[in-house]
């Protein structure tokens, strides 16, 4: 079943521009800027920095996409095939200008890695920009 709407708070979010995120954002109406709650780590990787959403106590940053009638049950697998086992696709509440919503998005489990950085603000774009990190490319 498809979700109403996703909450992207990393890679798959539009600004990133990670490849296969290019592809999924064709049926995807734009996004709406929010926030949830939890803890935002970066984790590196050879192929460049992704995030990690755990829960806790703070606001992670992101953007909350509805999907449009083409996003199809494929497109949902591929999505969750690339995030891998290392996340689960779990129901959060995101706070928008106009209120919350409830929307799915891709929380870590398990330990993090060696080399995780915690992102108090929980913003990973602005991490990117300000320490000149790529982002994971791989996919």
């Amino acid at each position: 079943m498809i979700p109403p709407a996703f909450f992207f708070y990393g890679t798959l979010m539009a600004g990133i521009d990670h490849p296969l995120a290019r592809v999924w954002h064709t049926a995807l109406a734009e996004g709406e800027k929010g926030w949830a709650q939890g803890r935002l780590w970066a984790v590196p990787d050879p192929e460049g920095w992704y995030p990690a959403l755990l829960p806790g106590e703070g606001r992670v940053t992101g953007m909350l996409h509805r999907p449009l009638a083409i996003f199809d049950v494929a497109m949902l697998a591929a999505m969750d095939r690339y995030e891998g086992e290392a996340y689960r696709r779990l129901p959060i509440t995101v706070t928008l200008a106009s209120g919350a919503v409830r929307a799915q998005a891709y929380v870590w489990q398990g330990a993090l890695p060696a080399g995780a950085v915690a992102l108090e603000d929980g913003d990973f774009a602005a991490f990117l920009a300000r320490s000149g990190e790529t982002s994971y490319r791989g996919g």
